[in-house]
């Protein structure tokens, strides 16, 4: 749940500083990541981003591109940023029940 909210609302504050869509979306990708990254971090754990092969930051960036695209169809904020966090964060649900995986970096040794 954490991933929607933290997406919508880095997104929603690129959108009102007036900066392009594209960039608004990737500060809202850059926040989600971040705050997971230092949620683990005050846990004690491995950071998930980075050793965890199933999608997030293409979560966050799926819920910044349906904030975007309501921004840009007058819908009131609030419609944008719940629909923004719900499809964020229910995209991580299902890749975490499914086992979506994303390809790993491949390292030659």
């Amino acid at each position: 749940v954490g991933l929607g909210l933290f997406a919508a609302s880095g997104t929603q504050i690129g959108l009102s500083a007036s900066v392009p869509p594209l960039v608004a979306i990737m500060m809202g990708v850059i926040t989600a990541v971040f705050g997971g990254v230092l949620r683990d971090i005050v846990c004690n754990d491995i950071p998930k981003v980075f050793s965890d092969h199933r999608p997030y930051a293409l979560c966050a960036f799926l819920g910044g591109v349906v904030l975007v695209i309501a921004h840009y169809s007058d819908l009131p904020q609030w419609a944008g940023l719940l629909a923004a966090s719900i499809i964020a964060a229910a995209s991580r649900m299902l890749a975490m029940i499914f086992n979506w995986q994303i390809p790993a970096w491949r390292v030659d040794r």
